[in-house]
């Protein structure tokens, strides 16, 4: 799929959120109140939400590959999503696949 110049930035946006604003103040909250940390991870509310993210990792995932929407190994969507979050991880994803399959298809252009 190609992307219009829009989409790429809103894509760069989101991943920069991602990375910066909600892993930023996740890293944030580790490093300065361990003790919330320690709390959230003997809370079953929050450990049924913890299991229920690292599922919906898992299906999208599967999905996003079996459907061809990303063509990067899964391993390195899962990595990139524990490394940053899911909203920094679909756009790179996005974006990489974008690239390799440009780069995959012949250009048109008869001037290149």
């Amino acid at each position: 799929m190609v992307y219009t110049p829009r989409e790429r930035i809103g894509f760069v946006i989101l991943a920069a959120v991602g990375l910066v604003g909600i892993n930023g103040v996740f890293l944030w909250a580790v490093l300065t109140r361990t003790d919330a940390l320690l709390d959230s991870l003997s809370n079953p509310i929050a450990a049924v939400f913890i299991a229920e993210a690292f599922l919906l990792l898992g299906l999208l995932t599967y999905l996003l590959t079996r459907w061809k929407v990303i063509s990067i190994h899964w391993a390195w969507f899962i990595a990139l999503a524990l490394l940053g979050s899911i909203l920094f991880a679909l756009p790179v994803a996005l974006l990489w696949s974008e690239r390799r399959q440009a780069k995959a298809e012949p250009s048109t252009d008869p001037s290149k």
